[in-house]
């Protein structure tokens, strides 16, 4: 039902307002919604023509104000409408056309107004008991203060939609800041993975090269394998155990002192096969299973043929230091085995040929001459590291014309090629010696020889030739020089020195040099390994040698080993040794004069060394 509120001029601006303020607020319209209406009215009272009328009415819940021109009216405007949401009742009846009507508080409109008690509308308005305001300015007023508060209801929206946004803004860079926090946790974790995983790749091939460098140094299998025990075990593996094969016999333990007498079968397999066995045993059991069974009790194991030049020399059996071996690990553990079976074969080939060459060179030592006017001792004594061997030699006979001859010798290099050169020079000294007319003519005859047929090779020696008279002839092609020990225990170094055989002098010829020798007088000739070592000069080397036999007494072999004693108990012999010493009996055959050739008498003496 349609329930008219006001009806008045356009000009009664105060009873206007003040009736529908009364009625928005009988209505249940809301203050903001209130405010709006009213500040619609207002505007609407002031800008329209002064002759029209304004009405307001309620229907429904909705507070209609509107605009009427001309009499009858010519058009209508409808300014504003507002909404209730929990109205109460409007008592009363219609206000008359003077258009004055008052909201009581009891819900009746009489034609005039008064707002709260704060004076009375009759045509005009009284306010707060200021005094009377014109219609316009109360129109103002009203228009600027819902402006206002229009205008801080925008800004406090505008503000509310900032802080919103703000909101969403703040949570989507938490939940962005959340998200790169995660992204990050795991760029470190994949890096610290990564970095882990390289350490332990590099701490692998470190050790891998420390490996090669080690077992390589040694030409010993028994070293190579006890330097491989101590590089593995513990870090790698809790045990490890090589089995070798001797030949065409079974697999052995090496070394033979291993507590497993045969071996498994899955080395076997491993051998057979040439291909990685990884198997798991229980600790106490020696039986495997193929499974990789994890449970406790059980340790994983590898079995590693060693594999060099296509031959399979044995099997590297490892237990594992850790829970299981890695794929890291048995790829680590197939490096070592390929670079143990390379060690392992070259030591084997090696102690094969030193072996032969020592053989070979102790084969071709002859026997010495049986004592008539000189007596004589040898020892010969082969490298203790490496492959030192097969390079000394000495010799010792008698021409049909009584002359004895006396040599040692010393051939570049080492092994079987040394042997075998230092076979071909002795059996050449032999057929020379046999007609030449002295030692200088021989090892020339020998040079010529050795540079023609095997420029490459050089050898030294030094050849002594003694005559039944006593007279003492010899030369020295680049040895050390022999040592001449007189009676009364004085020593005298037989200097004398020409080049090496073999050297590029085609043309050249080694020197003679001579002397006597009395009853008792002894001569030692030796080789390089005697005197020479890393930290002393060979005249040092010498000098030792020279105090060592001028103390020696006894019988001649006595000497030998007291020499021997005194010059090699302080280091290891890195290269072979040869020592021959010779001394003249009693009851010598006196020797005629020389001539003036000055001679270097055992007879009358000489220079100490």
């Amino acid at each position: 039902m349609r329930q008219r509120i006001y009806d008045g001029p356009v000009t009664d601006a105060g009873p206007a307002l003040a009736s529908a303020a009364a009625a928005a607020v009988r209505l249940g319209v809301a203050a903001d919604e209130r405010a709006r209406f009213l500040a619609a009215v207002a505007r609407a009272l002031r800008d329209h023509h002064p002759a029209g009328t304004v009405e307001l009415s309620a229907e429904d819940h909705r507070l209609t104000a509107v605009i009427k021109v001309g009499t009858p009216p010519e058009g209508t405007v409808t300014l504003a409408t507002a909404v209730g949401t929990a109205p109460r009742p409007i008592d009363g009846t219609p206000a008359a056309r003077d258009g004055a009507a008052s909201p009581d508080g009891a819900g009746s409109l009489d034609g005039t107004a008064s707002l709260d008690g704060a004076g009375s509308l009759d045509g005009t308005a009284s306010l707060d008991g200021a005094g009377s305001l014109g219609g316009t300015a109360l129109l103002d007023h009203l228009i600027e203060l819902q402006t206002m508060v229009e205008w801080s209801q925008e800004e406090l929206e505008q503000t509310n939609k900032g802080v919103v946004a703000l909101h969403a803004e703040l949570a989507e860079n938490a939940e962005r800041l959340r998200k790169a926090s995660e992204l990050q946790q795991r760029s470190l974790r994949a890096e610290r993975t990564a970095r882990a995983a390289a350490d332990a790749a590099r701490s692998r091939l470190a050790f891998l090269a420390h490996a090669g460098s080690t077992l390589s140094e040694s030409l010993d299998h028994e070293t190579v394998l006890a330097r491989l025990h101590s590089l593995v075990v513990p870090r790698y593996a809790s045990a490890v155990t090589v089995w070798l094969v001797r030949g065409s016999g079974p697999l052995e333990p090496v070394p033979a002192a291993s507590s497993a007498a045969a071996p498994s079968p899955y080395v076997e397999k491993a051998y057979v096969s040439g291909r990685v066995q990884r198997v798991t045993v229980a600790r106490d059991d020696p039986h495997p299973s193929r499974d990789l069974d994890t449970r406790p009790g059980r340790e994983p194991l590898l079995a590693l043929p060693l594999i060099s030049h296509g031959v399979t020399l044995g099997v590297l059996e490892a237990r594992a230091a850790a829970a299981s071996f890695g794929t890291e690990d048995i790829a680590m553990f197939r490096e070592l085995a390929r670079l143990t079976a390379a060690a392992i074969d070259n030591a084997l080939r090696y102690e094969h040929e030193r072996d032969v060459a020592e053989r070979l060179q102790r084969a071709m030592l002859t026997d010495l001459p049986p004592a008539a006017r000189l007596e004589f001792t040898a020892r010969y004594l082969p490298a203790e590291a490496g492959l030192n061997v097969g390079g000394d030699w000495y010799d010792a006979f008698e021409r049909p014309d009584g002359d004895v001859i006396i040599a040692v010798g010393d051939v570049t290099g080492h092994g079987l090629q040394a042997a075998t050169l230092m076979g071909q020079l002795r059996t050449a000294l032999r057929a020379y010696a046999m007609d030449a007319e002295g030692p200088g003519e021989v090892l020339t005859c020998m040079h010529r020889m050795l540079s023609h047929l095997q420029p490459e090779d050089l050898a030294t020696a030094v050849l002594a030739q003694m005559s039944p008279d006593g007279r003492l002839r010899w030369s020295n092609a680049g040895h050390p020089p022999p040592l001449l020990r007189a009676p009364d225990g004085s020593v005298t170094v037989l200097h004398g020195h020409d080049f090496l055989l073999g050297m590029p002098f085609e043309k050249a010829a080694i020197k003679e040099h001579r002397t006597w020798l009395t009853p008792g007088c002894a001569v030692i000739f030796y080789t390089d390994g005697l005197i020479e070592r890393r930290d002393a000069s060979l005249d040092h080397g010498i000098e030792r040698l020279a105090a060592a036999f001028r103390s020696a007494e006894g019988e001649l072999d006595h000497v030998a080993d007291s020499v021997l004693e005194a010059m090699l108990s302080d280091s290891v012999r890195e290269d072979d040794t040869c020592l021959l010493i010779y001394r003249a009996l009693p009851d010598p055959v006196a020797g005629p004069d020389l001539g003036t050739e000055p001679l270097l008498s055992c007879r009358e003496g000489g220079p100490d060394a």
